[in-house]
């Protein structure tokens, strides 16, 4: 563990210095990712402005996609795109004689860049809080642990799942549009378009043979009080089952995929 934790703070110094030489791109993206969660925002307002729709008024919709926004940049990932382009171009080889696995490398590049966006937009929470009730959620000490909680296990399925994608490029040059069906489907599944409730009935009740619902929707209706007593639980236990189950995935996919990785150049 002293090796590992070495190895992190190492690596995570590292990739601090390059967010920094790279702000400007950094500042971009973060917009960027920002714009989607607000025009959808904007879309539910309109429709919702003649009255609630599905038992969401414009203040639930507010405070919805204002937990959407936060939770998505916590369980961010990209690591798809930049394995994918690592493979392609054989840059991935002068990363398998590292001492340490490359995995770690590239969660401490995702740390850095949550941890940023994590404080900014808690410090933007808690600015915008003395201003507006939209934005008041409990500050029971039990309900915020198991927020946290809940957004780890969104984020670690999140990351994982991404990973575990990124690993069929050692058997597919077209990786990427797998990725990007499953991007397709998590739009629906996941909450991003609208909260999990407005789906179907027969979509909804497949919410626990998919992971979608667990990197996204449920912290978010934790958060914002639509999910409470035995289902947060049940709830919980699913996210740890989606974690584990992407975790050892990926150590098959891993150990299978490098033995038919070969690469020209890098």
């Amino acid at each position: 563990m002293k090796t590992l934790w070495r190895v992190y703070a190492r690596s995570m110094k590292v990739h601090w210095a390059i967010l920094l030489e790279y702000r400007g791109d950094t500042l971009f993206y973060m917009i960027g990712s920002f714009i989607y969660p607000l025009v959808t925002l904007a879309v539910w307002l309109a429709i919702s402005a003649g009255g609630e729709v599905g038992g969401y008024g414009q203040r639930d919709f507010i405070l919805y996609f204002l937990a959407v926004l936060f939770v998505a940049r916590l369980n961010g990932a990209w690591d798809t795109w930049e394995i994918e382009t690592m493979m392609r171009e054989g840059t991935l080889s002068s990363y398998l004689l590292r001492p340490s696995a490359f995995i770690h490398w590239r969660i401490a590049e995702n740390l850095v860049y949550k941890l940023l966006y994590g404080v900014l937009m808690l410090a933007a929470w808690m600015i915008a809080w003395p201003f507006t009730d939209v934005v008041h959620i409990s500050l029971d000490p039990g309900f915020l642990a198991v927020v946290i909680v809940a957004i780890l296990l969104a984020s670690v399925i999140a990351y994982m799942f991404q990973y575990c994608l990124a690993m069929l490029g050692f058997w597919t040059t077209r990786m990427l549009a797998i990725v990007n069906l499953m991007e397709a489907v998590g739009l629906f599944l996941s909450g991003r378009i609208a909260p999990y409730s407005f789906l179907p009935d027969w979509v909804q009740a497949t919410q626990s043979f998919t992971p979608f619902y667990w990197l996204l929707g449920f912290p978010v209706d934790v958060i914002t009080g639509r999910v409470s007593g035995p289902a947060v639980w049940s709830g919980l236990g699913l996210q740890v089952f989606w974690a584990v189950l992407f975790i050892a995935l990926y150590f098959v996919l891993w150990h299978r995929g490098l033995r038919k990785y070969s690469a020209v150049g890098g």
